[in-house]
């Protein structure tokens, strides 16, 4: 009887076992997940050229200001403003995700006046919502120290 109950007890914990061994991890089929891009006229869409870039113009970062231009939720909303700000400004645009929100910042400016120009520019160009927030800015090293 003895021996009846531990085999019993042995096999049901061997089949209680869960295991992954069935599941087949070729039949996932995840979207890709579209992450945040820098893109700008100097370096282009990709990441990659964009770190090689950086490495080669020796860009160096600092505190300023740029203008925010959209922050939402929606990264697909971010991505279509992102594609519309990119053909209509000159300078570079950024996409800079801050949980939950994705953020479409615009310009490198040093000072807040700098900043507020630009702003008051584009709000006679028809762009309302618009503020500008501190942020870390490129700037190049174009003399050599």
């Amino acid at each position: 009887m003895r021996l009846l109950i531990y085999s019993a007890l042995f096999t049901g914990c061997l089949f209680a076992q869960d295991s992954l061994f069935w599941f087949d991890m070729n039949t996932v089929r995840d979207p890709i997940p579209k992450t945040a891009k820098v893109l700008d006229r100097i370096f282009g869409i990709s990441q990659l050229d964009v770190l090689d870039s950086l490495k080669n113009a020796r860009i160096t970062t600092k505190d300023g200001f740029r203008l925010q231009i959209v922050e939402t939720s929606s990264v697909d909303e971010a991505n279509l403003n992102l594609r519309k700000f990119r053909e209509a400004l000159t300078d570079s645009v950024y996409m800079i995700f801050e949980a939950p929100f994705y953020k479409l910042q615009y310009g490198n400016f040093v000072t807040k006046k700098d900043a507020e120009i630009e702003k008051l520019k584009l709000n006679r160009e028809g762009y309302q919502d618009i503020w500008i927030v501190r942020s870390r800015i490129e700037q190049s090293n174009t003399n050599s120290e």
